[in-house]
């Protein structure tokens, strides 16, 4: 569920510069060395030391009890005090989480999202933190790509309908690397895709665009 979270645009909650968490930072490179992650220092400090920009985070208060937190054990935070015996939330949803997922879910009154084509690049022209939905109706049952072009920190969520919600079938987020976010997924005829494009960043003022081949 923590990966799912990132596909739908949470981060980290111990990365948010809200938190107020101090780490023992040698200690920590040295538990997530070890089994049963086997991290080197870049990644180990890339998920869990390097604190996100204000304009980066999901809210202006920190949530101990998101899915979006990692836990830690005792000796790893040095502050707050109170979690020096270590950090350990229930790793379900919290009510920030629920209420972050559901205001990214379109109200029912919405015209329904334009349609993707396959072969037919759809221009997105979105702003930071903004997104968009397109439907997919496949016209044959096959491994489709679905993928963002252009310079832009995206992530990518395929969901198909059943019964008239939306189930998620895969994400993708490009982790802000060059590199597009591109999905692979077993698209079956006669069912409707939802995909969705929520822009994080934008490196240029040219124009980003969403595909599905």
């Amino acid at each position: 569920m923590h990966e799912i979270g990132h596909a739908l645009g949470m981060l980290h909650e111990h990365q948010s510069p809200y938190a107020g968490i101090h780490f023992d930072d040698e200690a920590v490179y040295a538990e997530l060395a070890g089994p049963p992650h086997h991290w080197s220092r870049e990644k180990t400090h890339y998920n869990i030391l390097r604190k996100l920009g204000p304009d980066e985070v999901n809210g202006s208060v920190w949530d101990p009890q998101s899915i979006m937190e990692y836990p830690f054990s005792s000796g790893l935070v040095l502050e707050p005090e109170h979690y020096r015996a270590g950090l350990r939330p229930p790793g379900t949803l919290s009510a920030a989480d629920k209420e972050f997922v559901l205001r990214w879910y379109p109200p029912a009154d919405l015209p329904a999202p334009p349609a993707l084509v396959p072969f037919r690049s759809a221009p997105l022209g979105l702003g930071p933190g903004e997104q968009a939905d397109f439907v997919v109706d496949p016209p044959q049952t096959r491994t489709y790509t679905l993928g963002t072009f252009g310079d832009g920190d995206t992530v990518v969520v395929v969901f198909e309908e059943r019964d008239g919600e939306p189930r998620y079938l895969a994400g993708q987020d490009d982790g802000g690397t060059p590199h597009n976010a591109t999905i692979s997924a077993r698209l079956v005829k006669g069912r409707r895709y939802v995909v969705r494009v929520r822009l994080y960043s934008a490196w240029s003022s040219g124009e980003t665009a969403v595909m599905c081949w």
